[in-house]
């Protein structure tokens, strides 16, 4: 049980040096805690669920005994079979102690196993969509600018609402995108589908953080509480790509993930999927030089997951081929219009070491409130020593093994956590100048306010797939001002406050973000925001850039 708690507090680590440092200090997150994991006197205890997510394996429940039988089974035989005793239920959710969890996983780890791969849920699907027919375009280019997004954005949050990665919603929403594109014209050779599954991420070694089927499963903030139904067996997500070829091979990749957390999502991010919707439609009847790519990413909420597959896909000269990368992400949070133009700066080893040591020193008040909360609750579990079980010795110990952390955790993401802290800022390269010129002469003519941030260009969203490699891109949000609205109101949100600067996310990853609420604590911001964006986007697509 020991060896698990340390697990457990590692785990917790991790996760918590990915959240933005902002948020954990306005929340009092403590890098300990862990909502899975719970003490009754002394004991801690999980929900058996999770045993049966993590490790695919058959649980059953004994109201009399309270316990649980386990059992693991592979290639027809059993792995592991036990029984779990001194668990309860509350509310429905069966919980034991955590201590049986090693009886499960040590017998898997010693074999070298992993929950398998079930088969597809309909593996022609895509292909059987082929043949269905095609009905005609829901929107005409007619209406003005920002209109048919704001219909598709209405339609999103009203219908396809909990779009959660790796659920049936998300699916239902991918085959909702392909059916508006061929209903634009489109074509299906114009469209390609890339499914992946979670076993393949897995084994890839993709995303912003190591992806975990518990994290899927037990995430407030992904899947939601009491929607396992929607999970899909086959554990599949998809990215959709439609490819515009123009005159140059070079190509403008426009993205926005599609998947959201479980709420309507309107902002996160139905927002920036239905902005490209409307910009595919337009692009139609436009000249363009470069090629043009516009790819609706699944699973972005579990670790950018969508984008860092569609990059892994991509061959060298391909990658080589890429002019920016445009991402649209939570566009109406707020009615302030603002746009990230740049790519990464090189860093040597020891301007990396000297972000580490900053890093380091900025986050010292969390380490120490975390440090202390972990030696509390250890100490809660009956154990006189907490530095005993813990894996770190002192304070100056834990400080070190974060500090190793952040060296290990790649390049991208210390980046991302420094631009965050004004540590280091992005390189504003040609290209990306020549996106600020566009902007202030759309502001000149058409009266926009569209504001230049580029410290903003780290928010967590697609666009750091291809930031970290290298590439120049463009990040579009929606803000409002920090302080604007009701402190009670505030109080009351998930992500307030966490970008470095005087603009702050509201409602996104929270049952406000829905169109009807926006639309009543900000009349007419949505339809001004997309309006404006369209127009951006849309200059962007039919400019020609001098590298």
């Amino acid at each position: 049980m020991r060896k698990l708690k340390v697990v457990a507090a590692a785990l917790a680590l991790a996760i918590a040096l990915m959240m933005p440092m902002s948020l954990a200090a306005s929340t009092g997150t403590n890098l300990f805690d862990d909502p899975q994991i719970r003490v009754e006197d002394g004991v801690p205890f999980v929900p058996l669920r999770l045993i049966a997510y993590a490790f695919d394996a058959t649980v059953t429940w004994d109201r009399e005994t309270r316990s649980a039988h386990i059992t693991v089974v592979a290639s027809e035989t059993v792995i592991v079979e036990i029984e779990a005793i001194g668990g309860f239920i509350e509310y429905g959710t069966a919980w034991v102690p955590l201590a049986f969890v090693e009886e499960v996983l040590v017998p898997l780890f010693m074999m070298g196993m992993a929950p398998e791969a079930n088969e597809r849920v309909d593996p022609y699907l895509w292909y059987n969509l082929q043949g269905t027919e095609v009905r005609d375009t829901t929107h005409s280019t007619s209406l003005p600018y920002g209109a048919i997004a704001l219909a598709y954005l209405e339609y999103m949050s009203d219908n396809l609402g909990a779009r959660s990665a790796f659920t049936y919603a998300e699916l239902a929403t991918a085959i909702w995108i392909v059916e508006e594109l061929l209903a634009m014209g489109y074509t299906w050779d114009d469209i390609d589908i890339q499914e992946f599954t979670y076993w393949e991420i897995q084994d890839l070694g993709l995303g912003l953080m190591p992806l975990n089927w518990e994290l899927v499963v037990t995430s407030p903030g992904v899947l939601g509480v009491g929607r396992e139904y929607q999970l899909r067996p086959d554990r599949v997500s998809q990215n959709v790509v439609l490819t515009l070829p123009g005159e140059s091979n070079y190509k403008i990749i426009v993205g926005a993930h599609y998947d959201s957390p479980p709420y309507a999502s309107a902002s996160d991010n139905a927002s920036g999927t239905a902005l490209l919707l409307e910009a595919a439609q337009r692009m139609m009847e436009l000249d363009h030089y470069y090629t043009i790519v516009f790819v609706w990413f699944g699973a972005e909420e579990v670790g950018l997951t969508g984008a860092y597959y569609y990059y892994e896909l991509l061959t060298q000269a391909q990658r080589n081929n890429i002019l920016m990368m445009v991402n649209a992400d939570v566009i109406i949070e707020g009615p302030y219009i603002i746009y990230s133009a740049g790519s990464r700066p090189e860093l040597s080893p020891a301007e990396i070491a000297n972000i580490v040591d900053e890093v380091i020193y900025s986050m010292m008040d969390i380490m120490v409130a975390a440090f202390d909360g972990m030696m509390e609750e250890v100490a809660a579990m009956g154990i006189e020593d907490p530095l005993l079980v813990l894996p770190f010795d002192s304070l100056e110990g834990y400080v070190s093994l974060i500090t190793a952390s952040l060296l290990e955790m790649g390049e991208g993401l210390l980046l991302m956590e420094a631009a965050r802290l004004g540590l280091v800022g992005p390189v504003i390269d040609p290209v990306a100048a020549q996106v600020t010129a566009l902007a202030a002469a759309l502001n000149q003519d058409h009266d926009f306010d569209i504001l230049s941030m580029p410290e903003l260009i780290t928010t967590p969203s697609d666009q750091l797939v291809f930031l970290f490699e290298g590439h120049t891109v463009v990040n579009l949000v929606g803000l409002e001002r920090y302080g604007v609205l009701d402190p009670e109101f505030t109080a009351r949100l998930t992500r307030y406050g966490e970008f470095a600067s005087e603009f702050t996310a509201t409602i996104l990853h929270t049952p406000y973000d829905e169109i009807h609420f926006i639309e009543a604590l900000w009349p007419g911001m949505m339809a001004a925001n997309l309006e404006a964006f369209l127009i951006f986007v849309q200059e962007i697509l039919t400019s020609r850039f001098t590298a």
